[in-house]
């Protein structure tokens, strides 16, 4: 146990420490005494049920605070939670834009807090900061302390080898989702008003596809008399691109390791360089050339298109749900099935693993209570902690439904003082913004991702999701050296020279040039590399 490491701690209460033995298990001070010398004490951590540990502590836990939040120290869920476990919480909450730099600041410090909370950590992070001693491994304190961790590892073990770094310990922790439905984050919608007022059939294919929106382009679907309509359209982020390429065979291990796959032969291939790849772009650049794909994609943002949306202009999309386009006609548009395309591949690869969000979570090597802040965070990886933390408390946040079902109260759901949804939540439960260490079930999810469309669009693609998804891989410290002087150049290349291809500012006929120049940034280095951690992950 934890406690003997402390055994001066101990043998001056040897009784009470012998208790323990039976009852539970003890937390102890591990290089916090000179920080906070009035908790440097051996506290019990009870193995089950409430609360937590004997006596009340405090935790100090930094976190990202999104924009819809309101103060943390406030919310009813925490202050809930604290009642519940003894586990008092003081929370230093910094606005998203600011969270990761100041987070990098403190982490050089000598004044940590006790945990990172919604922590924004890259895959690097973890392996770095884990490695140099900031961060504990959480793999004892798993075993002991949390049984719904384990629970969630055991039913998905594709979680636990995704988050073990390569020294073989656990860093950070993870968001769960156990439906589908938010981990297809880019589902294909068509305005099937406009399918119906053309007499157009649903498309199956990507020649179909092209018909479709050609016809959207030139034959007024929405009646207007007028040439307004924009067969697809979407953000910068241009999301068509990762929605098609699985009708080329391309993304076959989903959407989370960007630019990296399998083969038809099972080998890891960088396919942004693969011949399959160049035909998806060229189908591309002819939607572009024919005016089928927004010319004002490539420099739009979120509100930009809802304006569109709303106006009644747009035929086609790709987003996690089709409320995008405005209330006024997000009853028009339904979920696309996965397209096949010319070599008759028919898979949709823009797909996450059941772990969303990877390093939301981690304990400092400042925390003296380690055991009893797993126990603490554990509980939201429950299916009754994951309802408690999104939905609150029943009579004050939310009422069950005479079918069973519950729902926000009216107050939350149409809020009287104007808050949007985000921020009328946001005043009980941190949720809102994501990113958080907890599992998400469908029933208790009421976002748009739980929306019925939204469930038919995820079912629809179901069948052609890809069988083996990737997680972020995590590298060694020599391994993340070399990702860090290769990746950032080429992925800015890659994403520059789609662009140029697709609109036409470079010509196909350079695209050996482009090859060329992928070869000489070190390409067949990087995907080594990728090789490696993929052997790795494989390996568990």
């Amino acid at each position: 146990m934890g406690a003997f490491r402390r055994s001066s701690l101990l043998i001056a209460g040897s009784i009470v420490g012998m208790a323990a033995l039976f009852v539970g298990c003890t937390d102890s001070p591990n290089g916090a005494d000179a920080k906070r010398p009035q908790e440097a004490r051996s506290v019990e951590v009870r193995p089950s049920g409430f609360p937590i540990v004997d006596a009340p502590i405090t935790l100090h836990m930094m976190a990202a605070r999104f924009i819809a939040h309101g103060e943390w120290k406030d919310m009813l869920v925490f202050k809930e939670y604290e009642a519940k476990t003894h586990v008092h919480v003081e929370w230093d909450t910094v606005p998203d834009n600011l969270f990761k730099e100041k987070r990098n600041i403190v982490l050089a410090g000598d004044h940590l807090p006790d945990a990172f909370y919604r922590a924004k950590l890259t895959a690097s992070d973890e392996v770095n900061y884990g490695t140099q001693g900031v961060f504990i491994p959480l793999n004892g304190l798993i075993d002991r302390y949390g049984p719904n961790i384990k629970a969630m590892f055991a039913q998905y073990p594709e979680v636990k080898r995704s988050i073990t770094a390569p020294d073989g310990n656990i860093y950070t922790l993870p968001q769960i989702a156990n439906y589908l439905a938010p981990r297809i984050n880019q589902k294909p919608w068509i305005n099937k008003k406009w399918l119906d007022a053309l007499h157009l059939p649903m498309p199956t294919t990507t020649d179909e596809y092209y018909r479709v929106l050609k016809a959207f382009k030139e034959r007024d679907p929405n009646g207007n008399g007028l040439a307004d309509e924009i067969p697809w359209s979407g953000t910068k982020d241009l999301t068509i691109w990762t929605g098609l390429r699985g009708a080329w065979g391309l993304g076959t291990t989903g959407g989370q390791s960007k630019n990296f796959d399998l083969d038809p032969t099972g080998q890891v291939r960088f396919y942004p360089a693969d011949p399959r790849y160049k035909e998806l772009l060229e189908y591309m650049a002819k939607l572009f050339k024919e005016g089928l794909i927004d010319r004002e994609v490539f420099t739009a943002d979120s509100a930009q298109f809802e304006l569109k949306g709303r106006q009644g202009l747009v035929g086609s999309l790709h987003s996690n749900n089709a409320t995008g386009v405005g209330p006024e006609h997000f009853a028009d548009y339904v979920g696309m099935p996965a397209l096949q395309g010319p070599h008759g591949d028919r898979l949709y690869s823009q797909v996450l693993p059941p772990l969303q969000v990877q390093g939301t979570f981690a304990i400092t090597k400042a925390n003296p209570y380690p055991g009893a802040t797993i126990r603490w965070v554990d509980y939201f990886y429950s299916e009754e902690g994951s309802k408690f933390f999104r939905m609150g408390i029943e009579g004050q946040t939310y009422d069950v439904m005479p079918d069973g079902t519950i729902q926000y109260k009216d107050g939350i759901s149409h809020n009287p003082q104007g808050l949007s949804f985000d921020q009328a939540v946001g005043r009980f439960s941190p949720w809102p913004g994501g990113g958080l260490p907890h599992m998400i079930f469908e029933k208790y999810d009421k976002t748009p991702n739980s929306l019925p469309s939204t469930l038919a669009a995820a079912e629809l693609l179901k069948p052609y999701i890809p069988k083996e998804i990737w997680p972020n891989f995590l590298f060694t410290a020599a391994e993340q050296d070399q990702v860090n002087a290769l990746q950032t150049d080429i992925n800015t290349y890659v994403g520059e020279m789609r662009v140029k291809f697709i609109t036409g500012a470079a010509p196909f006929s350079a695209w050996d040039d482009y090859v060329d120049t992928l070869r000489n940034m070190g390409v067949a280095d990087l995907t080594n590399i990728y090789k490696a951690a993929y052997t790795r992950y494989k390996q568990g």
